[in-house]
C-alpha cells in the first residue's frame, strides 16, 4: 500500500512521464480499432453460423428419414422452422432495445433471411449451388452497409514531445483515401466523449463525383439536427476540412441523424460558365451546389402561383449578375414581362437590364411611376380575374359558361395573360430616399408585394445586406420578399444571418470571388455558386419580346413612357449632361470641397446661373440648364439674367428642336416629331429630359407645353 501512495516522480523516471499520457491515448485508439474490427467480424461470423445450422438441421432431416420415411423429414423441417421462429422472437424480445434504432430493421430482415434459408436447407439440403449461392449473395448484400458504416479507424502515430511524429504506411494510404481519412477523424475528433456530436455513427456512405455523403445517425434522444446544425463550425475543425466544404442537412425521416456531405474537389473554384437562359416548368437554374449533385433553383411560379424574391450582398458578390440570369430565363419562356427600376439614378447597375427589360427605368421619379403603374394593373387585373378560368393547362382563358365554369385562384403566367417580374436593384437607396419617403414608397411596396402574387405581379430585389433599414425598416416586407426566393451572396457583416431552411446561416462564411450563395428556393443548406460569363450580354439577342394582355396594357400606358429612346439618342443626352457640368464649374461654381458630404441633392451649392430655379429631389446639379449671363461677372443671377432664358446651346440637338417647336405653338408629341423630323421615342424621351429641367410641361396625355405656358390665359382659353 505504500509503495502505491508514493509520488510517481519516486517511482518512474522523468521520462516516463511524457510517455504515460501518450500511452494512454494510443490504447484508447487501439482498443476503439479492435472494437472496429470485431464489428467487421459480425457478418462472417453470422455466415458461418447460419452455413452450420443448416448443415445441422440437414442431417438430423437425413436421420429422421431413415428412421421414420418421408413423415420423419417433414417433422425436422416443420421443427427446424419453429426453432428459427422461436430464436429471433427471443432475441427481439430481450436483446431489441440494445440494437441502435438505425439497424434494427436491417437485423431482423437478415435474421428472418437466414431463418428462411436454413428450413429450406433441412428440407432440400445446403450443398446444392443454388443453396450457396443464395447463402454468399446474401450475405454480401446485407453486409455491405454495415461494413462501410464500421471501417477501422487508423490512430496517428504519436511521439513524445520535440519528436518528429513520423507517419506510418497505412496513414498514408488512408489519407489517400479521403473516406477512410474522414471517418477516423470524425470517430476521433467528434464522436468521443466530450465532443460536439458524443456517440454518433457514421454510415450509409454514398460516393459523389466530388464528394461523399453521409448519414450522421446519433444516439436517439440525445441531441437534435439543430443542435448538430449549431456546431457545425467545431464540426468543420474536428474533420479538418474547410467550413464551406462541409454540408450538413436535415434527414428526411429522422430527427437525429443528419446528411453529412464533404467536398472533395472544388469545382466552383474556376466559376461556372453562363451557357444562356435555363427556364423548365416556372423555374430558373442559375448555378450549381458545392457538391455537384444539382442546380440551385430560383422558383418563378409553382403551385400557390407566382413569387417574390430577394438577392442580398456586399457589393462584388455577384448580386447584378444573379438578377440578369434571372431576367433572361424570365423572357426566354415568353410568358413574363420584366420591369427594372434602378436605385442608381444614372441607371448604372446592370446596363444588361436596362436593354434587356420591357420598361428600365432609373432614379426616384422613373422608379415610383413604375410603382403606380403596378398599381394600376393591380386594380384592372383584379376586375379581371374573376372573368377567367383554368384552361387544360392551367393557364387563364376567358370564361364562356359562368354557370359551370370556376374563376381562377391565382393569375398564372401565360402567353395570353403575362405575368409581370418588377426587379429593383439597390433598394437600399430607395428605401433611404426623402422624397420616396414623403409618397410612402416602402408601405405601398409592401402593399405590391402582399398581394400581387394572385394577379400575376411579383417583385424581385437587390440590396446589400439583410438587415432592416435596407428595407425602410419593414421586417413583413423582408419576409415577404424571402419566403421562397432568398439568394444570400456574401457578406462580410458576421452579424448578419440568412434564414434557410428554418435554420440561421452567415453569408460571411462564403468564400470570397462573386457567385456563392446560400439559398432557399431548392431546400438545401449547401453553398452554391451562380452561373456568370463576361459576354453574358450575348445570350439575350433574340430573346422573345412578350406583349401585356389589353386590359393591363391600357391601365399602365398612361405612366410608361411612350418609348424608349435608342442607344445613339441616350448617349448623346449623357454627354451633353457631362458637358452641362463641366460648363458650370468653368463658369465658377462653389468648388466640390465646400458642400457638405450630407447635404443631399436638395441642397446642392447655387452654382453659376443656377439662382431661382428648383432642382427636384432626384436631380443633381448636373441636370439643370445654368441661366445665361456674361463670362465676365462676377455677381449673382438677377431678373433680368432669368428673364434671358435658358443657354439652350446647352441642349443635345434634339431638345434644342423640340424646344423650338413647342414655342412654335405645336403641343401634340405626333406634330412635334412631324415639326423636327425626330422619331415619336426621341420626342418623348427629349420632353421628359426638359420637364425635369423646368422646360416644359405636360398638360394631358401626350400634350405639352413650354414651362410657365399654363398660367398664360390665352394657353388656358385654347
Amino acid at each position: 500500500m505504500q509503495q502505491r501512495t508514493r509520488p510517481a516522480s519516486k517511482e518512474r523516471p522523468s521520462a516516463d512521464l511524457c510517455v504515460a499520457p501518450t500511452r494512454a491515448i494510443e490504447v484508447a485508439q487501439n482498443a476503439r480499432a479492435d472494437r472496429g474490427r470485431r464489428a467487421r467480424r459480425l457478418p462472417y461470423v453470422a455466415a458461418g453460423a447460419t452455413a452450420a445450422a443448416g448443415y445441422g438441421a440437414w442431417g438430423l432431416s437425413e436421420l429422421a428419414q431413415l428412421a421414420a420415411g418421408p413423415a420423419g423429414e417433414v417433422v425436422v423441417s416443420t421443427g427446424t422452422a419453429g426453432l428459427c421462429a422461436a430464436a429471433l422472437g427471443i432475441l427481439r424480445l430481450h436483446r431489441g432495445s440494445v440494437i441502435p434504432t438505425l439497424w434494427r430493421r436491417r437485423l431482423w430482415t437478415a435474421g428472418a433471411s437466414a431463418a428462411s434459408w436454413v428450413t429450406a436447407a433441412s428440407a432440400v439440403g445446403p450443398v446444392s449451388w443454388p443453396m450457396t449461392a443464395a447463402l454468399v449473395v446474401g450475405t454480401a448484400a446485407a453486409s455491405a452497409s454495415w461494413l462501410r458504416a464500421h471501417e477501422v479507424p487508423t490512430p496517428p502515430s504519436l511521439a513524445l514531445p520535440g519528436q518528429p511524429i513520423e507517419k506510418p504506411a497505412r496513414l498514408a494510404a488512408a489519407d489517400e483515401n479521403p473516406g477512410v481519412l474522414l471517418v477516423r477523424r470524425w470517430t476521433e475528433n467528434i464522436a468521443a466523449d466530450g465532443k460536439p456530436v458524443p456517440g454518433s455513427l457514421l454510415t450509409d456512405r454514398v460516393d459523389l463525383p466530388h464528394a461523399i455523403r453521409w448519414t450522421v445517425q446519433t444516439i436517439p434522444g440525445s441531441t437534435s439536427f439543430s443542435a448538430m446544425f449549431a456546431q457545425r463550425d467545431r464540426i468543420a475543425a474536428g474533420l479538418r476540412w474547410g467550413s464551406a466544404r462541409v454540408l450538413l442537412e436535415p434527414s428526411d425521416v429522422d430527427e437525429s441523424a443528419a446528411v453529412l456531405t464533404v467536398i472533395t474537389k472544388d469545382i466552383l473554384k474556376d466559376g461556372i460558365a453562363y451557357t444562356g437562359p435555363r427556364y423548365r416548368d416556372g423555374v430558373i437554374e442559375l448555378g450549381p451546389f458545392a457538391d455537384g449533385s444539382g442546380w440551385s433553383e430560383y422558383v418563378a411560379v409553382d403551385g400557390v402561383g407566382c413569387r417574390n424574391g430577394m438577392a442580398t450582398g456586399e457589393p462584388g458578390s455577384g448580386k447584378s449578375a444573379f438578377l440578369e440570369a434571372v431576367a433572361m430565363g424570365l423572357k426566354s419562356s415568353g410568358e413574363w414581362v420584366v420591369l427594372f427600376g434602378d436605385g442608381d439614378p444614372e441607371g448604372g447597375s446592370s446596363p444588361l437590364l436596362n436593354n434587356l427589360a420591357d420598361w428600365p427605368a432609373a432614379g426616384p421619379q422613373q422608379i415610383l411611376q413604375q410603382l403606380q403603374a403596378l398599381e394600376a394593373a393591380l386594380i384592372v387585373r383584379g376586375m379581371l380575374k374573376p372573368t377567367l378560368t383554368a384552361g387544360p393547362d392551367g393557364t387563364p382563358i376567358p370564361i364562356t359558361d359562368p354557370t359551370t365554369q370556376i374563376p381562377v385562384r391565382e393569375l398564372r403566367p401565360s402567353r395570353r395573360f403575362p405575368a409581370i417580374k418588377w426587379i429593383l436593384d439597390e433598394l437600399h437607396r430607395l428605401s433611404a430616399d426623402p422624397w420616396l419617403t414623403e409618397r410612402r414608397f416602402i408601405p405601398r411596396l409592401e402593399q405590391l408585394v402582399r398581394i400581387g402574387r394572385k394577379y400575376g405581379i411579383v417583385v424581385l430585389t437587390g440590396s446589400q445586406s439583410l438587415l432592416a433599414p435596407d428595407y425602410g425598416n419593414s421586417t413583413p416586407l423582408r419576409g415577404y420578399l424571402a419566403a421562397r426566393n432568398l439568394y444570400a451572396f456574401r457578406n462580410g457583416n458576421k452579424s448578419e444571418k440568412a434564414v434557410v431552411s428554418g435554420l440561421e446561416i452567415a453569408p460571411s462564411v462564403l468564400p470570397p470571388g462573386g457567385g456563392y450563395a446560400f439559398s432557399t428556393g431548392s431546400g438545401r443548406l449547401a453553398m452554391l455558386r451562380v452561373a456568370w460569363s463576361p459576354d453574358m450580354a450575348r445570350h439575350a439577342d433574340g430573346l422573345p419580346t412578350t406583349a401585356l394582355d389589353p386590359d393591363t396594357e391600357l391601365a399602365i400606358a398612361r405612366f410608361r413612357p411612350a418609348a424608349e429612346a435608342d442607344p445613339a439618342t441616350a448617349f448623346a443626352e449623357q454627354t451633353a449632361k457631362l458637358a452641362v457640368w463641366r460648363a458650370q464649374q468653368g463658369a465658377g461654381a462653389v468648388p466640390a470641397a465646400t458642400v457638405p458630404l450630407d447635404a443631399g441633392p436638395t441642397a446642392l451649392p447655387a452654382a453659376a446661373g443656377l439662382a431661382g430655379l428648383a432642382v427636384p429631389s432626384a436631380l443633381t446639379a448636373a441636370n439643370v440648364i445654368p441661366i445665361h449671363r456674361p463670362a465676365t461677372s462676377a455677381a449673382p443671377a438677377t431678373s433680368a439674367a432669368v428673364e434671358a432664358g435658358p443657354d439652350l446651346e446647352a441642349l443635345s440637338s434634339s431638345q434644342q428642336s423640340v424646344v423650338e417647336a413647342l414655342r412654335a405653338g405645336h403641343q401634340r408629341t405626333g406634330a412635334i416629331a412631324a415639326q423636327t423630323g425626330l422619331r415619336l421615342p426621341a420626342v418623348s424621351k427629349a420632353l421628359s429630359a426638359l420637364a425635369d429641367l423646368g422646360l416644359a410641361e405636360r398638360v394631358a396625355h401626350g400634350n405639352w407645353v413650354p414651362a410657365g405656358a399654363i398660367a398664360d390665359p390665352a394657353v388656358q382659353s385654347s
